[in-house]
């Protein structure tokens, strides 16, 4: 549980504790395996791909008329999403915290190469 203390200032340790428990409550019992090993984006990124994968078998299932293909689908395209939404996080809290680690302000736009 996090303390009221922390609530109000997270540091990168608790942001990211926060985004793991986010991961596990998303992937469900199923994807435990993925959340074995390896860096938070790591797991996230082997989550999608298991998601993916079971999309691919959905689909399938659905041109092989068999019945649950269909809930499979949109289970599978609703953890897709919520995973994807869960990658953005991170990606944007690993960017906050390492440019407080540079003594920058942090960037919410996203850096583009062409100049205007």
């Amino acid at each position: 549980m996090f303390s009221q203390a922390t609530a109000m200032n997270p540091g990168s340790d608790d942001t990211t504790q926060a985004l793991r428990l986010l991961l596990i409550t998303i992937a469900g019992p199923n994807y435990a395996g993925a959340l074995d090993n390896g860096c938070l984006d790591q797991q996230i990124d082997r989550c999608i791909g298991w998601v993916r994968a079971e999309v691919s078998e959905a689909v399938s299932l659905i041109e092989s008329c068999v019945p649950h293909g269909k809930p499979m689908l949109a289970q599978a395209q609703k953890r897709l999403e919520n995973l994807e939404a869960i990658r953005t996080l991170e990606k944007v809290t690993t960017n906050h915290f390492r440019a407080l680690e540079c003594g920058e302000a942090p960037s919410t736009e996203k850096k583009s190469g062409a100049s205007s």
